[in-house]
């Protein structure tokens, strides 16, 4: 029988997941094309059928696991309050255990290929759904700004640049505070949400810090 579509498309999620095992296991730097190709069980011609490089299968690795974390995360955003939404598409800890071996590989690989390429997926398919929720929320009025897009797009970038230590150079927990604050500040100024929509932003990004409002 001639191969399907599915068959590729579940063939080769397989292979991606056979590929972040040998990552785990071996690192990503010290994994070889050629080891893949045996861990895949493939020829040499049957592996470019699926996968160009090395690099190509990371990449593929990075937007399956954040793929399938959003896809649990619309889903859960469905039935969601309108004024919740933000709070748990930023906050929400919620990850299938494929994801969550993928973060752990990044934490192994800081400053490496791997975290530089999970940022910039991260900010490719989140930045859509962002967007949507401040088109939502400016419709409904909850947030004012005539650049909900834009808005959303600076957004992300900042709240990576917030928890996210390898973006901007190693602080304490009062500069962190410090961090926290500012952003608020503009997110105060060019979209007016309610006041207790901030407060819920800033003790959540207090939390996700780790910053302890007792310590000072």
């Amino acid at each position: 029988m001639p191969r399907t579509d599915k068959d590729f498309s579940s063939r080769k999620e397989q292979l991606v997941k056979l590929a972040l095992d040998q990552f785990l296991t071996h690192g990503y730097e010290n994994t070889t094309i050629n080891d893949l190709q045996k861990t895949f069980g493939l020829t040499k011609g049957g592996m470019y059928h699926y996968f160009g490089s090395k690099e190509e299968i990371l990449d593929a690795v990075i937007e399956y696991g954040l793929a399938q974390s959003l896809k649990e995360s619309l889903v859960e955003l469905e039935n969601m309050p309108a004024d919740k939404k933000l709070i748990h598409f930023f906050f929400s800890t919620t990850r299938n255990s494929f994801t969550q071996r993928l973060f752990a590989l990044s934490k192994m690989n800081q400053n490496s290929v791997i975290e530089n390429r999970l940022r910039e997926k991260t900010v490719e398919l989140t930045t859509p759904v962002l967007k949507e929720i401040f088109r939502q929320y400016v419709e409904s009025g909850y947030y004012q700004t005539d650049y909900p897009d834009e808005i959303a797009e600076f957004s992300v970038i900042l709240a990576m640049a917030i928890t996210d230590e390898g973006l901007l150079t190693t602080a304490d927990s009062t500069h962190r505070k410090k961090r926290v604050d500012a952003l608020l500040d503009l997110w105060e100024v060019y979209l007016r949400p309610p006041p207790e929509h901030l407060l819920d932003l800033r003790e959540n990004l207090y939390q996700l810090i780790k910053y302890d409002e007792g310590e000072n």
